[in-house]
C-alpha cells in the first residue's frame, strides 16, 4: 500500500485539468510542456494524496484522456509526442465532458477512495469555437452545479477577455488569470497555479483563487520544506512512492471506473483515433 492510499479521505484531492491542445498554442508548445511538468513535480513534492485527470482538446480529438484518476505519484511527463497543437477550439465540449466524466467516476469510487477536494483547471489560450456537442449555457449550469457541491474550478488563459470568458461561464474571477503567451507568462502562470494547488491541498486555504500568488509561494515553500524534512529524518529507505516503484502500473480495481491510480498507456500503444470522440 502507498502512502497515498494509507492516508485519510479528508488528505486526498482529485485534480482534472483540461489542456488546450489547439493550433494557436503551437508558439508556447514548450513553455506549456515544461510549465505542466514543473505543476506535477510540485504536486508530488507533498505526502499528502492526490489522483489526477489530464484531457487534452481540440477539434480533431476534442477529448483525449492521457491520465484518470492516477495516482499523483505516477503520472509521468508531458513531451513533444503527447502534446502537439492542431485544429480549432471546442472548449465547452471539453468542459462539459470532462465534469460529465469526473462525477462518473466520483460516483464509481468506494467511499475510502472518494476525494473530499475537487479540483478541475482549465488552461486555453482562446475562446470557444468548434464545439458540437455542449451549448455555453449548458456548462454555465454544469459548472454551478458543480460548485454547489464544493468543487474548484480554475482558469487560465492567454486570452486577454480570460476574466471575462471565466465569469461567463460561472468561474469567479478571482479563480481566473490571464497569462502573456510568452515564455516568461506561461512559467509564471504554472508556478502561480502550482503554489495555490500545493496551498489548497494541504493547509487551511479553503479556495482556489489566484490573486493570492506571494501568499501561496510561501505556504507551498513551507510545506514542501516540511515534508522533505521529514522524509529525511525517517531515512527508513522507503519513500511515499515505493508502492509506485515497485509496480508502476498497480491500482485498485473499482466496478465501474476502472483502475484508479493505473497509468493509461500512451498514445502510440492506444492507436491514434484522431478525429473520433472517445
Amino acid at each position: 500500500m502507498t502512502q497515498s492510499q494509507d492516508k485519510s479521505q479528508g488528505d486526498r484531492t482529485h485534480i482534472c485539468m483540461i489542456l488546450d491542445r489547439t493550433g494557436s498554442m503551437e508558439s508556447i508548445k514548450q513553455d506549456t510542456i515544461g510549465g505542466f511538468n514543473s505543476y506535477i513535480a510540485a504536486q508530488k513534492s507533498l505526502p499528502t494524496p492526490a489522483t489526477f485527470t489530464l484531457v487534452q482538446f481540440d477539434s480533431q480529438d476534442p477529448f483525449e484522456v492521457i491520465h484518470k484518476f492516477t495516482d499523483i505519484q505516477m503520472v509521468g511527463d508531458l513531451t513533444a509526442q503527447t502534446y502537439m497543437p492542431r485544429a480549432s477550439t471546442p472548449l465547452y465540449d471539453a468542459v462539459g465532458r470532462g465534469i460529465n466524466d469526473l462525477r462518473a467516476g466520483l460516483g464509481g469510487l468506494p467511499e475510502a477512495l472518494r476525494p473530499k477536494k475537487i479540483v478541475m483547471v482549465i488552461v486555453t489560450d482562446g475562446q470557444e469555437n468548434a464545439s458540437r456537442e455542449f451549448t455555453g449555457a449548458q456548462v454555465r449550469k454544469m459548472i454551478a452545479d458543480a460548485k454547489e457541491a464544493g468543487w474548484q474550478f480554475v482558469f487560465l488563459s492567454a486570452d486577454e477577455s480570460a476574466i471575462s470568458d471565466s465569469s461567463s461561464l460561472n468561474i469567479d474571477a478571482s479563480n481566473a488569470a490571464f497569462f502573456k503567451k510568452s515564455t516568461a507568462g506561461a512559467n509564471e502562470m504554472w508556478e502561480r497555479v502550482a503554489n495555490r494547488s500545493v496551498a489548497y491541498r494541504s493547509s487551511g486555504v479553503h479556495s482556489m483563487r489566484m490573486d493570492a500568488a506571494s501568499d501561496d509561494a510561501l505556504i507551498a515553500k513551507q510545506l514542501k520544506a516540511e515534508y522533505a524534512a521529514r522524509n529525511a529524518g525517517a531515512n527508513t529507505g522507503a519513500s511515499a512512492g515505493a508502492g509506485v516503484a515497485q509496480n508502476p502500473n498497480a491500482g485498485v480495481a473499482v466496478p465501474g471506473v476502472g483502475v484508479v491510480g493505473a497509468a493509461i498507456p500512451p498514445r502510440s500503444e492506444r492507436g491514434r483515433g484522431r478525429g473520433k470522440k472517445n
